[in-house]
């Protein structure tokens, strides 16, 4: 194969479309009661978290191949696993250290505190391990933010493993590549459902991740193709996007479709289209980088590490101050927002600088 050089490039949308991931999984931790019209995107938060691993999958994959095609069949794994680390560490660590000393904290305040779920065993969270000791205790850690990184754990291992594949695997070879990912993933899905085992690793989810990285291939190889899509109209892309509201609104508060394999390959092509949809030139989905969703879609990985803790802090000054659902709710996600930023600015861009 040729290897000619590509410039890599900015996409829109995607962090608005994170941030509209994160909002499911925020209401599905709040005190939201069944009469509120919210409720009915509260129900099933684990969909916005397969979102953020087909918009990984996405990403990861585009710029694997950028870098395979840019250096001349060779993927440069260091500098690409330091970037991953230093996007994703710093916090990560911060939090488990926040995690380690709650009940010591907790206790200082003479705050109570709950004991539903496990100790947390600190070898298995250092080492991203933890969504293994869920799978076989079938709980959660008994303190947060450590309820919510079992899917950290997943998109660590897939930066490993994706990195690695990569290394080693032809450019021509990537479409059997995703082809075979996506069938182990369901076959394994069937063992953890005949074993009773919660589906939080990589072996039960990288077919999200497989399927976020066919509209990357696309992109890349087959630009006739993202040339017919450009040419399907806006109004039907929008229009397909609120289908998808839709189907998650009928997913989580029905019994429509009661099997979970069934609904995670219905999500998995939905969003892998929706991405589709937001390539090209013309007459794109679109979320402009100057809107609320866009600046507040980049600080999505604060917001999702903090928002367990103010959450369960606002629910314990609740009963105290006899604070409402929407009061709790919203100074919650005031408040983690706020921590989100200065988290950003103050402590992550200080490593991002290294990226370079």
């Amino acid at each position: 194969m040729n290897f000619v050089k590509v410039d890599r490039v900015h996409f829109h949308t995607f962090d608005s479309l994170r941030f509209l991931s994160f909002l499911l999984v925020f209401f599905r931790h709040s005190l939201i009661p069944e009469d509120s019209i919210l409720h009915y995107f509260s129900k099933e938060g684990g969909i916005g978290v397969s979102f953020f691993f087909v918009l990984s999958g996405f990403l990861i994959t585009y710029i694997l191949i950028l870098e395979k095609i840019n250096n001349q069949g060779k993927i440069p794994l260091k500098k690409f696993f330091k970037r991953r680390i230093l996007r994703i560490w710093p916090l990560y660590y911060a939090m488990v250290l926040f995690a380690m000393c709650t009940p010591f904290i907790l206790n200082f305040f003479n705050v109570s505190y709950s004991n539903e779920g496990y100790q947390p065993k600190w070898f298995f969270t250092l080492t991203f391990l933890e969504n293994y000791v869920m799978i076989f205790t079938k709980q959660l850690p008994n303190v947060a933010p450590l309820t919510v990184i079992w899917s950290l754990c997943i998109e660590e291992h897939f930066y490993i493993f994706w990195g690695l594949v990569f290394y080693f695997i032809s450019l021509k070879n990537i479409p059997k590549l995703l082809f075979g990912c996506i069938i182990f993933s369901f076959v394994m899905q069937s063992v953890y459902e005949k074993h009773e085992l919660n589906t939080l690793d990589l072996f039960t989810n990288i077919h999200y991740f497989a399927f976020g990285a066919i509209p990357a291939y696309l992109f890349v190889f087959k630009k006739n193709i993202i040339e017919k899509i450009g040419g399907i109209p806006a109004i039907f892309k929008y229009l397909y996007a609120l289908g998808i509201i839709g189907i998650i609104l009928m997913v989580a508060n029905t019994n429509a479709i009661p099997d979970l394999k069934i609904s995670s390959l219905l999500f998995s092509i939905l969003f892998s289209v929706l991405i589709l949809f937001t390539l090209g030139e013309k007459n794109v989905f679109k979320i402009s980088d100057k809107s609320v969703l866009a600046k507040l879609g980049k600080y999505t990985y604060g917001l999702y590490l903090f928002h367990t803790i103010v959450i369960g802090l606002f629910i314990k000054l609740g009963t105290r101050v006899n604070l409402n659902w929407i009061e709790i709710t919203l100074l919650s996600f005031v408040l983690t927002l706020i921590f989100s930023v200065l988290s950003y600015h103050l402590f992550e861009k200080q490593f991002l600088k290294f990226k370079n």
